[in-house]
């Protein structure tokens, strides 16, 4: 058995697609049932099968692409964005699994940190100790909007308003010590109120009197998982991660941030195998070379690159659309305060194709097609040895994986691939623990 073994995250949306724009159109997908919880249900299963530590929901809290005066090409052409409440679909999930992590989006820009530190320990309890968090502090002021904000701080302050959030709901986790709970009919003791704590946290941005009603997580507290490529995001998630999601394309980048998030982490007093760094793959699969191929140029013939130039439009801040075809992504002209996400602006802008930077329109086209995460079409064995070389050299813990065509494209990584990498000694053939923090460190 190698002395290391991958760690798998699904990624998952509440609504149509997930990368690819137009794979909710394919014919045996799933997308055009994006509504339905047996759809997510169905999901959650296929993941646990495949002895994945978890699956994440990615949230939006806008509708992306709306403006007055112009068509939504995300409403109408079914792009990325969110229909339903991830935490009430994580409910539903756990009660149809029982080991894979089951982890949400949630703004701390957005929301107080006793509703977080609530909704987690609920989802905690309710799932046995598989509930995770995924930390994101918001970019887009269309998302402020909606919550009635003139405008969102400045990214690093928003990461420093962050950071207390955190620190808020780690006390508020602690308001129960774990076994406070009695229960205990014949004396009539429900808890003991000498192991509750009365808590007090009192930050610059963020205040929290009192205690939270829902007792201690079986975890302690939520698995914590975040996403930040920025200088100030790297910085937060050295010291509170426990997965870090990233998307690069080629190795080298991959190996660069490896070693910063290990080193960052470790300055922090952390564990370095506490902290699971799992770049983004898109996965298409199958028996054979052409016939994955095939696929792949089939699920890439439901795209819609104007969607993937509305997805740009968002991302930048700016509406690119009067811009020539053929403008070289990189040079043009962006506020970086109305950059949604650094880490994929600069990816876009490090994409190589011929040896040459990619071209507005190659942009969208690939931001349709995989939302700028990097794809491997093949067979199992192919699919597996581009991952090993990765993974052996020091670039990443494991993956998340998306796929182009739910749920089609997972099912077929969990029944090909999966026994590939089993048989390498590469990954796991049973679950290390019964909650997710033990399985990411198992």
């Amino acid at each position: 058995m190698a002395e290391r073994q991958m760690h798998f995250v699904t990624l998952i949306c509440a609504g149509p697609t997930n990368h690819h724009n137009g794979g909710w159109r394919h014919p045996e997908g799933d997308g055009h049932l994006v509504l339905d919880p047996a759809r997510y249900e169905e999901i959650a299963r296929i993941s646990e099968a495949g002895l994945f530590d978890g699956l994440f929901l990615v949230d939006y809290q806008f509708i992306q692409g709306q403006s007055e005066g112009k068509p939504n090409l995300v409403a109408r052409y079914g792009g990325q964005m969110v229909m339903l409440d991830p935490l009430q679909l994580l409910a539903a999930m756990a009660r149809v699994t029982s080991h894979i992590g089951l982890a949400a989006t949630l703004s701390t820009s957005f929301y107080h940190a006793y509703h977080i530190a609530r909704a987690f320990a609920s989802l905690d309890h309710i799932s046995h100790g598989r509930a995770g968090w995924n930390i994101v502090t918001s970019g887009n002021p269309a998302e402020a909007a909606n919550f009635g904000l003139d405008a969102l701080d400045q990214r690093i302050n928003r990461y420093d308003h962050a950071d207390e959030v955190v620190e808020a709901c780690m006390a508020l986790w602690n308001t129960w010590e774990a076994d406070a709970l009695k229960l205990d009919k014949e004396s009539g003791i429900f808890a003991d109120p000498d192991k509750l704590r009365f808590v007090r946290y009192e930050g610059e941005s963020v205040r929290a009197t009192g205690g939270l009603t829902t007792p201690q997580p079986p975890q302690g507290h939520p698995v914590l998982m975040q996403a930040g490529s920025s200088e100030r995001g790297r910085e937060f998630a050295a010291r509170w991660s426990e997965v870090i999601f990233t998307v690069q394309q080629d190795l080298a980048p991959m190996q660069e941030f490896y070693a910063d998030m290990k080193r960052r982490v470790t300055g922090h007093g952390r564990e370095p195998g506490h902290c699971a760094v799992l770049p983004a793959l898109d996965v298409i699969v199958a028996e054979t070379e052409e016939e994955a191929q095939q696929q792949a140029n089939y699920v890439d013939s439901l795209a819609s690159v104007d969607l993937g130039m509305q997805t740009l439009c968002d991302l930048t801040g700016e509406d690119l659309r009067a811009l020539p075809a053929d403008t070289i992504f990189a040079d043009i002209a962006v506020e970086p305060e109305r950059i949604v996400s650094v880490g994929l602006y600069e990816n876009v802008c490090k994409v190589r194709k011929d040896g040459r930077a990619l071209t507005l329109e190659e942009a969208a086209r690939l931001y349709a097609t995989t939302w700028m995460a990097p794809r491997v079409v093949g067979t199992p064995s192919q699919i597996a040895d581009h991952m090993q070389e990765i993974f052996e050299a020091d670039a990443c813990d494991g993956f998340v994986i998306g796929t182009s065509s739910s749920p089609m494209g997972l099912r077929n990584f969990v029944e090909l691939v999966v026994p590939e990498l089993q048989e390498r000694g590469l990954y796991r053939r049973e679950y290390a623990g019964a909650t997710f923090r033990e399985n990411l460190r198992g």
